[in-house]
């Protein structure tokens, strides 16, 4: 027998491992306690394949795997869905959602910035930091960088997305991706000032019809050139079916970047930054950021005391133009320095030039002078510069939205609401701060076009999860709906969105989920007119203007590296053209070719970089016969190669690739040589990548 004093030492391991099994136990259910829903196949769909005959679900099954996991991708024209959502058991896309019955319907708050710049954010410059190194990340210098420990926190106790887009990167159809899940052509609001078609079904519709309280707080950007357009000023909105779903929109307006509200009777009256003095020592109840929080926080309140569910939308106007905050933002920042960016000073030296897509019009002198570096000095120098204000106050308007989150997060908490309320972290898109010459937004660079996704949700996100799957704007709507358990066939919304569920790596015990072959789409084709492809890693791009880019953000993340001719990158170029253009010829995005574009380089293409002239002039080789003796093209083959399509004797070669023409077909040189049609006197670009080709049918003809 043993001693008493030995059984009872293993009476209390035992009673010590029974507890351990039992919180794990608990732990495990509360985090995984999830099933798959929808998990079926849509009955009676059939798959029509090129040659007309229509297969079911069941065929699909019998496809090795390569094959059905191509297909599952495919969209369905006929049918507006994608194959992988209606075969939905076979092609393995059945989400988990939280499926405990002791949790309670979840709350929403989306916390909505306008033109966030991602490296202002504390958690993705530490992600990008150890990612790259500081001298790639802090691209204002060393002490350019700032602290956002509220928002931070959202990301420390639940999802950080570190691959997401937006699908245009301008405020209104990014906005209207988010809302609807529906790529912007669709919604009718695909440019700036576009008005979303009433018809259209929001997350928050979804939300309401669910039994939730909803409501939207701040900038809208969706009904059109209304200006301000404040909904609690034009009531008919609603009763003709602008409300998209919102409860309560007395605080939602439509176009401006006011700086201060108040409250005046019914109405709400927005005034500008010259006119803050008329809030002297009252600037932060009247202030846009911290306004708009408060009466989000006053609709929560309400909410919970009448124990209702609710979706709330902060849509707060800042950190955009104008760069104007209050008291004390306005002066935290005003020791610190800011440099131009090296991608800044490059660009407009261009040295390297910057694709075609990459308008620098706004943000330089008239010019290509010797007077640029002035410039860049002046702006980097002279404490009183419109750069070194811009971005002081920049980081101000941040801190203030980092500050109110905080409060926000302190609210929920006191009242017990913040293990059950996912709190959502996000913008409509990015502000570029000078990088690759330009601020503002616009282009396909990171810091216009990826913006940040933190999503907290306590009840079933493990803590300190990185999302590195490639994910877009488009996804949002499913996504939220999908996590807050919103059954999609019962809602009726099983064909209905064109963007996918990320709820499975959010919910998932993979920590950091990183899938290399999940493609997205962003498209401007309003000014720089361009179009992209990118996964996790990789961004290639089209436009009117240039030849194509490949960047590889792993080797260059400054992309300053155009890879779209190097030979180890032709797989991953095809992987993306080919998903670029299926998009478009399938209307899964809308990009106007009007003119032909290059899939890939021609030959005869002139770059866009300084010529190097000995006498030290800065020219490009569109001044060689206005400025510049022709005769520069025979006197040095230096100048062959910068400029072959203006020196005509280098232009003689095919290229190798294809061609996107306006009928929306992709062509090479040798199917172009057989066409029955003459498309070489109908298009120019295509004499330029088929000067081979188009000299002999001349010659036939």
């Amino acid at each position: 027998t043993l001693p008493m004093a030995t059984m009872n030492f293993i009476s209390f391991l035992l009673f010590l491992l029974l507890v351990d099994s039992s919180l794990c136990l608990i732990k495990h259910k509360r985090r995984t306690n999830k099933v798959s829903q929808e998990c079926v196949n849509e009955k009676g769909f059939k798959i029509i394949r090129p040659n007309g005959k229509l297969k079911s679900c069941f065929w699909l099954k019998k496809r090795k795997t390569s094959k059905r996991d191509k297909l599952c991708n495919q969209w369905q024209k006929e049918s507006q869905m994608r194959i992988r959502d209606a075969c939905r058991k076979t092609c393995n896309n059945c989400s988990e959602v939280p499926n405990d019955p002791g949790l309670p319907k979840p709350n929403l708050v989306m916390i909505l910035t306008d033109e966030q710049n991602i490296r202002t954010l504390s958690t993705y410059r530490n992600y990008m930091v150890e990612k790259y190194g500081e001298d790639k990340v802090d691209v204002w210098g060393p002490d350019a960088k700032m602290s956002t420990p509220n928002i931070d926190s959202l990301a420390n106790e639940g999802a950080m997305f570190t691959n997401f887009y937006t699908v245009a990167p301008v405020c209104t159809p990014s906005r209207a991706s988010f809302m609807s899940g529906m790529y912007p052509h669709k919604t009718g609001a695909d440019k700036n000032h576009g008005r979303m078609d009433g018809d259209i079904t929001t997350f928050a519709q979804v939300l309401n019809d669910q039994g939730y309280k909803t409501s939207y707080l701040g900038k809208w950007h969706l009904d059109g050139t209304e200006f301000p357009g404040w909904a609690s000023n034009v009531p008919e909105w609603v009763s003709n079916g602008r409300s998209f779903g919102f409860d309560e929109n007395k605080y939602r307006f439509n176009r401006g970047h006011w700086k201060y509200f108040r409250e005046e009777g019914d109405s709400v009256v927005g005034y500008d930054f010259f006119q803050e003095e008329l809030f002297n020592g009252n600037h932060e109840a009247h202030y846009s950021t911290d306004f708009l929080f408060d009466k989000g926080t006053e609709f929560i309140e309400n909410s919970l005391k009448s124990g209702e569910n609710f979706a709330v939308v902060l849509s707060i106007p800042d950190p955009h133009s104008p760069n104007s905050i209050r008291p004390p933002y306005d002066t935290m920042y005003k020791d610190i320095h800011f440099n131009i960016p090296d991608t800044g000073k490059r660009a407009l030296r261009r040295d390297p030039a910057p694709p075609g897509w990459q308008q620098l019009i706004a943000d330089r002198p008239d010019g290509f002078g010797l007077s640029m570096d002035q410039y860049i000095n002046d702006l980097e120098d002279s404490p009183s510069s419109w750069w070194q204000d811009y971005m002081q106050q920049y980081f101000g308007m941040v801190s203030c939205i980092d500050d109110n989150v905080g409060k926000l997060m302190q609210m929920l908490k006191e009242k017990g609401a913040d293990d059950n309320t996912i709190v959502v972290f996000t913008s409509d898109h990015g502000e570029m701060g000078m990088e690759h010459g330009k601020i503002e937004k616009g282009s396909p660079f990171e810091t216009s076009a990826k913006i940040p996704l933190l999503v907290r949700y306590p009840a079933a996100i493990p803590k300190g999860k990185i999302i590195e799957t490639a994910y877009s704007s488009v996804d949002f709507a499913p996504t939220i709906l999908d996590l807050m358990g919103v059954s999609f066939e019962t809602a009726g919304l099983n064909s209905h969105f064109e963007g996918v569920k990320a709820s499975g790596d959010i919910l998932s015990d993979d920590l950091n989920p990183a899938d290399d072959d999940k493609i997205i789409f962003s498209v401007d084709y309003v000014k720089g007119k361009w179009a992209s492809a990118m996964m996790r890693g990789y961004k290639y791009i089209i436009g009117r203007f240039d030849a194509p880019w490949l960047f590889d953000l792993n080797l260059d993340p400054d992309e300053i590296v155009n890879y779209a001719d190097s030979h180890s990158h032709q797989v991953i170029k095809n992987k993306l053209q080919t998903a670029l253009v299926e998009a478009i010829m399938n209307n899964l995005i809308y990009y106007d070719i009007g003119l032909d574009v290059y899939l890939d380089s021609p030959q005869c293409l002139d770059s866009r970089d300084i010529l190097p002239l000995e006498d030290g002039r800065r020219k490009i080789c569109k001044d060689i016969g206005n400025t510049v003796s022709v005769d520069i093209c025979l006197e040095d083959n230096i100048f062959l190669n910068f400029c072959p399509l203006t020196c005509p004797e280098k232009c003689s070669i095919d290229s190798e690739g294809k061609i996107l023409l306006r009928n929306g077909q992709a062509m090479s040189c040798s199917q172009i040589a057989i066409s029955d049609t003459d498309i070489c006197s109908a298009s120019k670009k295509t004499r330029t990548f088929c000067p081979a080709t188009c000299q002999m049918n001349e010659n036939a003809s």
